[in-house]
């Protein structure tokens, strides 16, 4: 038989072929395995809230940092002197405030004070009606207190009114005072972001923003490489999906440790993926081509290392992953 395959060398290929098309299809009911794999955890961008010059940078590229530690400083002076002025108006609107109460007390004594008085012309005009009607007051005695009546009375209305104003002038200013307080509450939160911590601990990339540069509200400054959720995140093909489940084994070599093996677990398999890099890239688009070679669509799927203590953690770097189904 060996001998008639060796002199028909065509056979011998073709058979060959076909042996290795019925073994890898086989093995795609046991394992998946894939080149295509990378090293990631999750990456903190560090952005300024506020904009101006960085008068300070606290760390340097590649550096280690604890969660709260100091990263940059945007020149606290603009938003210090913000503060003050904030602080100093909010002292006046409630030096306004009081002074409208006190113009409130006034007003409402100048009321009593205009009620009295009609008062006293209400009786005094009542006194010489009836003495007119008796003849014993002249009609010009009647017209005089006819006149004070109707100006006490006139008097009553303004000092109701000045009541009024000065009610609503307190409103007014009481409504100053909270718009102040906000300001101020503004003004001391955009000073303090003037100094820039790290959220969470971990190494910081290189960066390319140095002291004097001046940086815009949203602009992205550094970025934190944290441990938190180490990963591997392999791209399997998708005639594998069917058979993925979390919890699967899986061996794993690092690029930084390529004669390593590494013990894992399947802790993650992607829902989907975006058919076009233009999609929306909340969902991972994977491309589909290597070169001019067109392959079949892959799926993130992440494995979590059994042990990472002293394991090689470089963001970004390659793997090689083997899952046992």
């Amino acid at each position: 038989m060996l001998a008639l395959l060796l002199r028909h060398p065509v056979r011998l290929i073709l058979g060959a072929a076909a042996l290795l098309f019925v073994l890898y299809e086989i093995s795609v009911g046991f394992f998946a395995y894939t080149g295509d794999a990378y090293v990631t955890s999750d990456i903190v961008i560090v952005s300024s809230e506020i904009e101006g010059p960085v008068s300070k940078l606290a760390v340097e590229d590649n550096a280690t940092v604890k969660a709260g530690e100091l990263l940059f400083e945007i020149e606290p002076t603009p938003y210090r002197l913000a503060v003050d002025e904030a602080d100093a108006a909010l002292v006046q609107t409630k030096a306004n405030v009081e002074l409208a109460g006190d113009e409130v007390a006034s007003a409402k004594a100048g009321l009593v004070s205009a009620q009295a008085v009609e008062a006293n012309a209400s009786t005094s005009m009542d006194r010489v009606r009836s003495l007119s009607k008796d003849g014993f007051s002249s009609e010009a005695t009647l017209d005089v207190a006819t006149r004070d009546l109707a100006t006490a009375s006139a008097n009553v209305l303004v000092a109701q009114s000045a009541l009024q104003v000065a009610s609503r002038r307190v409103a007014v200013s009481t409504a100053s005072v909270a718009a102040s307080a906000a300001t101020l509450a503004k003004a001391k939160y955009e000073f303090s972001k003037t100094a820039v911590t790290a959220p969470e601990a971990g190494r910081v990339a290189p960066f390319t923003t140095r002291q004097g540069d001046y940086v815009r509200a949203g602009t992205q400054v550094m970025a934190i490489v944290t441990d938190t959720r180490r990963r591997i995140v392999a791209n399997i093909a998708e005639r594998h999906l069917s058979h993925m489940k979390l919890g699967q084994k899986a061996w794993v070599t690092l690029g930084a440790q390529p004669w390593v093996i590494h013990g894992g677990r399947v802790s993650g398999i992607s829902a989907g993926v975006a058919r076009s890099p233009d999609s929306p890239r909340i969902v991972p688009y994977v491309e589909p081509t290597t070169d001019w070679v067109r392959l079949p669509r892959r799926f993130p799927v992440e494995i979590t290392l059994d042990e990472w203590e002293g394991t090689p953690h470089f963001v970004g770097s390659d793997a090689r992953v083997l899952i046992w189904f």
